[in-house]
C-alpha cells in the first residue's frame, strides 16, 4: 500500500525574470468577487498598461486586485456552472479551441455527481505559453474542491493547472494540461472519455461508457465484499467505497508508487482541502489488466487496504499488507477454496521460514515471499491475541511516523510479541 498521504506534496515557485512575465495570475491570497461586476473585463486601465508585462506579484505573493479579482470570478463561475447544470457558464471563459475538451470535463463532472469549488494558488512560471500566447498570458495552480453526491464522504481536494491569456481585453482558458507533469493534474476520473456511473448503497462504480454490464458487475460485487469484509476482519472502513475501473491506465497516477508491488487495485487517497491533508476516504482503482477477471478475494484485499487509508499508511508494510493477504484469504476459504489456502501456506513454511531472521522491510515488497511473509505473520498475531488487539495496534502504529524504537515499542504493547519474538515464532512453523 503506497504511502499516499502521509507524503507532502511541495510546490516549487522559479525566480520571476525581469524581462519577461510568465505567470502573471494565482497568489497566495485570495480576492473577493465583487458582486457589481460580474465580468470584471481586464481593461487597459485595469492592467496599468497595454499588456500584462508590469503585473507582477509583489515580494509578500500578493498580485494585482484587480487581476486577482478576475481570475477569481472566472473560478467562481466554474463552480456555480456545475452546481447549475449550466454549460454555457462553463465555458464562457473558454477559449474557442478549447471548448470541446472542456466540454466533455462538464459532461463527466455532471455524470459523477458532484459540488466544485475553485480555489486560485500560487503562479508558476511557464516560458512556453508566454512564448505559444504572448506576454499577456499566465499559468497557475487551482486547487479543485469537491463532494460526491450521495456519499457520506467529506470535501476532497486535488489540483489543476489553467493557463489563461488576455483577448479583447478579457481572460481566456487556452490550456488546462501545463501543469500535468509537475503536478500531476489531468489523471482524475473526469479527464477521460465519456463516462458511466453505477450507485448501490455506499458503493459507487465509474466506467467509460458503454461498459455499464461491468459497473453493475463491480458493484454488486463490492457490496456483497464489503459486508462480508466487516465480518472478516471489524474495523473502520470508508462509508462508501469509490471503485474506479477504466481502460485508461493512467487514471489516478498522480503520484509514484513509493511501494513498487503486483497489487490487485490500487488505492488513491482522496486527500482533505485542510492544513493536515488526512484522507476523507480514497479511489479504489482497478487496472485495466484486471478488468475481466478481478475476483472477490481481490476485492477483499482491495476493500481491506481502504481501512489503511483512514486510518492512516504509516504503519510497516508487512502490517498493513499482512492484513490485507489474511482476509482475503479467509474469503478464499469462505468460498471454498480452502484447500488452495492450505496448499499457498504450506509452501511458505516449506520454502521461506526456516531461515527467516527479520519481517520484510517496506523497499522488499517486489520481493517473492514478502507478501506471504507478511500474512503468515498477522495470522500468527490473530491466533495468538486476536483480532481485536491486532487492530488497536494497526491503529496506533499507522497514524503517525514513528521511528523504529518506538514501532517496537508500540508491538510489543499491543501485542505482547517484539519481531524478534514474531519472527521465532514464525521459524517454528517452518516445515
Amino acid at each position: 500500500m503506497p504511502r499516499l498521504w502521509a507524503a507532502v506534496r511541495r510546490w516549487v515557485v522559479t525566480g520571476w525574470p525581469v524581462a519577461t512575465a510568465v505567470a502573471v495570475v494565482g497568489g497566495g491570497l485570495w480576492a473577493a468577487v465583487p458582486s457589481a461586476s460580474p465580468d470584471l473585463d481586464l481593461t487597459t486601465a485595469a492592467l496599468h498598461g497595454t499588456t500584462l508585462e508590469t503585473v507582477r506579484p509583489s515580494d509578500t505573493g500578493e498580485v494585482d486586485p484587480l487581476l486577482g479579482a478576475a481570475v477569481d470570478a472566472i473560478l467562481a463561475r466554474r463552480g456555480i456552472a456545475v452546481k447549475t447544470n449550466n454549460l454555457a457558464l462553463f465555458l464562457r471563459d473558454v477559449a474557442p479551441e478549447l471548448r470541446a475538451e472542456q466540454t466533455q470535463l462538464f459532461k463527466n463532472l455532471r455524470t459523477i455527481g458532484m459540488t466544485v469549488t475553485y480555489r486560485r494558488a500560487e503562479p508558476w512560471t511557464n516560458y512556453e505559453a508566454a512564448r505559444r500566447y504572448g506576454l499577456a498570458t499566465g499559468t497557475f495552480r487551482v486547487s479543485m474542491r469537491y463532494q460526491l453526491f450521495g456519499t457520506k464522504l467529506a470535501q476532497t481536494a486535488t489540483d489543476v493547472g489553467y493557463t489563461y491569456t488576455v483577448r479583447q481585453g478579457r481572460l481566456y482558458l487556452v490550456e488546462d494540461d501545463d501543469l500535468d507533469q509537475a503536478i500531476g493534474a489531468g489523471n482524475q476520473p473526469w479527464d477521460f472519455g465519456p463516462l458511466q456511473l453505477v450507485r448501490r448503497s455506499n458503493v459507487l462504480v465509474i466506467v467509460n461508457q458503454g461498459q455499464l454490464p461491468l459497473a453493475e458487475k463491480l458493484a454488486d460485487q463490492t457490496v456483497q465484499m464489503a459486508r462480508k469484509v466487516r465480518t472478516l476482519w471489524r474495523g473502520q472502513l470508508q462509508q462508501v467505497p469509490v471503485i474506479v475501473a477504466l481502460r485508461e491506465k493512467q487514471v489516478l497516477t498522480d503520484l509514484p508508487p513509493t511501494n513498487p508491488g503486483d497489487e490487485p487495485a490500487r488505492v488513491q487517497a482522496m486527500l482533505s482541502p485542510g492544513a493536515d491533508g488526512e484522507p476523507v476516504g480514497g479511489w479504489l482503482v482497478i487496472p485495466p489488466s484486471r478488468l475481466q477477471t478481478f475476483d472477490d478475494a481481490q476485492m477483499t484485499h482491495a476493500l481491506i487496504h481502504l481501512l489503511t487509508v483512514r486510518l492512516g499508511d504509516a504503519a510497516p508494510r508487512w502490517l498493513s499488507e499482512g492484513i490485507a493477504e489474511y482476509a482475503g484469504n479467509q474469503q478464499l476459504v469462505a468460498s471454498g477454496r480452502g484447500v488452495e489456502v492450505a496448499k499457498r501456506r504450506a509452501e511458505v513454511r516449506k520454502h521461506a521460514l526456516g531461515d527467516l531472521t527479520r519481517l520484510p522491510s517496506d523497499a522488499e515488497f517486489t520481493a517473492t515471499d514478502s507478501d506471504d511473509i507478511s500474512w503468515l505473520a498477522v495470522e500468527q498475531l490473530v491466533k495468538q491475541i486476536g483480532v481485536q488487539r491486532v487492530t488497536y495496534f494497526y491503529r496506533q502504529i499507522a497514524r503517525r511516523g514513528y521511528n523504529d524504537a518506538a514501532k517496537e515499542r508500540l508491538m510489543t504493547e499491543y501485542t505482547g510479541f517484539s519481531q524478534k519474538a514474531l519472527v521465532d515464532s514464525l521459524r517454528s512453523l517452518a516445515g
